[in-house]
């Protein structure tokens, strides 16, 4: 008596061939992963196209979430978890905002990584006030028959280095002191001074410069610091004080009573913040109107 063999009806077929399918990626999930990267064998080596950071081939993580106005600052790391060294490391370092006020003045990364070592990216921001910056890196690395790509964004608090300038409070149009706050320290500034009109018109103006080799302190008084710097040997004493210009800032405190080369009132008073940049032939022209600098 012979056996009848019959196949598995075409649905059993499919349920088992779906079966060995699902087995298969589970084997290939264990053996892999699923955090951290995804991979693909190329002709000369391994790709690897990063999309997450704990388990990663290549680890990132922040390390700084703010740095001071002008000085270096290791913001994030990244970590070689390769099987051999990367022997070519790059990171581009950019700001997100090109209209941002905050500079990238330096940026630094080491040029390898070698296998389980860690390598920092340091930069450099210079900020007129305390700014967030969000940061753009683009991490390339390469080694024997491995290459990485990882591109990333980290927002970090940008400090000034010195104090906030918040106004300028004038004695009349003689003396001043300049408002700051997180304490005193020394800014660079520009004092704007006038031969003393008080109510004439006056054609020139002078700009006695402060900067990092003689900076302005904020602690003391206007005029003290205007007649000992060098460049004022030649004012005279007969001056009064129109503005005071800080250029890190990029903005300036007039005084209150300055009318177009003139006072009306040379009393004391709070400065009227102008911001953006000035010069000789824009203050001889302006005036405070209402509270708001008004050009001519």
């Amino acid at each position: 008596m012979s056996a009848t063999v019959r196949s598995p009806p075409t649905r059993v077929r499919a349920l088992r061939a779906l079966s060995l399918v699902l087995a298969f990626t589970a084997a290939v999930g264990l053996l892999f992963g699923t955090s951290g990267f995804t991979a693909m064998e190329a002709d000369r080596g391994l790709a690897v196209n990063v999309t997450g950071d704990d388990s990663a081939y290549l680890g990132y993580e922040p390390i700084a979430n703010e740095t001071e106005s002008g000085a270096s600052t290791a913001v994030v790391e990244y970590r070689n978890q390769f099987g051999s060294d990367l022997t070519e490391f790059d990171v581009d370092v950019s700001i997100a905002d090109p209209d941002s006020d905050v500079s990238l003045v330096t940026s630094d990364a080491p040029d390898h990584i070698d296998q389980g070592i860690a390598g920092k990216v340091t930069v450099t921001l210079r900020c007129p006030t305390r700014r967030d910056v969000e940061l753009l890196f683009g991490a390339d690395g390469s080694g024997s028959d491995v290459s990485v790509s990882v591109d990333r964004t980290h927002t970090v608090t940008c400090v000034p280095s010195g104090p906030t300038v918040t106004g300028v409070a004038f004695d009349d149009a003689a003396n001043g002191r300049v408002l700051v706050d997180d304490g005193n320290g020394e800014v660079a500034a520009n004092v704007w001074i006038a031969e003393t009109p008080p109510t004439e018109s006056v054609e020139n103006l002078t700009a006695v410069a402060f900067d990092e080799a003689i900076p302005f302190d904020t602690s003391d008084k206007i005029r003290k610091q205007v007649v000992q710097h060098p460049s004022s040997e030649g004012s005279g004493s007969d001056w009064k004080v129109v503005a005071v210009e800080f250029r890190d800032e990029d903005l300036t405190y007039v005084h209150p009573g300055w009318e177009a080369g003139a006072y009306t009132t040379p009393s004391s008073g709070d400065g009227v913040a102008y911001e953006g940049s000035v010069d000789e032939e824009f203050l001889s022209n302006a005036s405070v109107d209402d509270g708001e600098v008004v050009g001519d």
